[in-house]
């Protein structure tokens, strides 16, 4: 993308701790600031998980007290050596690999950095990562467990308000946060439910 060239301070951070991509702090903020992995024997689901950096924090973070699923439709970038980890290549939207992910849930927490693939055109780009956020939220209601927490990224475009008053209405609190390490001229934002009503 235009004006990404240079890289930054987190992009750097993230190479020396070896992440293949900068959004691991995206997440590590959510988590610090939501609370939400509390408990050793946590089960999370990270929808688009590809390149893997997600992933990998979220095992780091667990350090073998817990259990994460992970899928996208194209390989990770990284191999996580980790008996607690299981990684599901295909679409949400394949209900072969919904039945999968049902049947390694519930999940305490469903964490989604997935975005379409983007075209320049904000609107087009807008409207596609609605569609994707609502297969998310679909997905995650399906598999997460009573009290869960749901997060999902999105791109800014309005459809925000509808999407947290339909969280609302499933989960005790729903909020938009954009974190820190996101870039100033990125347009995307995170929706994080928490006190899933089940």
């Amino acid at each position: 993308m235009a004006g990404y060239e240079k890289p930054d301070f987190w992009t750097l951070k993230a190479k020396k701790e070896g992440y293949p991509a900068r959004s691991v702090y995206k997440l590590e903020e959510i988590v610090a600031k939501f609370g939400l992995i509390k408990s050793t024997g946590t089960r999370i689901l990270d929808i688009g998980a590809a390149p893997g950096s997600w992933s990998l924090w979220i095992l780091r973070k667990l350090q073998g007290r817990g259990w994460l699923a992970a899928v996208d439709i194209q390989d990770l970038g990284v191999s996580p050596k980790d008996e607690n980890f299981r990684f599901i290549k295909g679409s949400i939207l394949d209900e072969a690999v919904r039945s999968e992910l049902r049947t390694l849930g519930p999940y305490s927490l469903v964490v989604s950095d997935a975005a379409p693939s983007t075209t320049g055109n904000r609107l087009v780009d807008q409207a596609r990562s609605e569609e994707l956020v609502d297969s998310v939220m679909t997905l995650g209601l399906e598999v997460l467990a009573p009290g869960g927490s749901l997060v999902m990224k999105i791109f800014q475009g309005g459809e925000e308000k509808r999407l947290l008053t339909e969280l609302r209405s499933r989960f005790t609190q729903a909020r938009g946060f954009k974190p820190e390490s996101c870039r100033s001229i990125s347009f995307e934002t995170y929706l994080v439910a928490t006190g899933f009503k089940g």
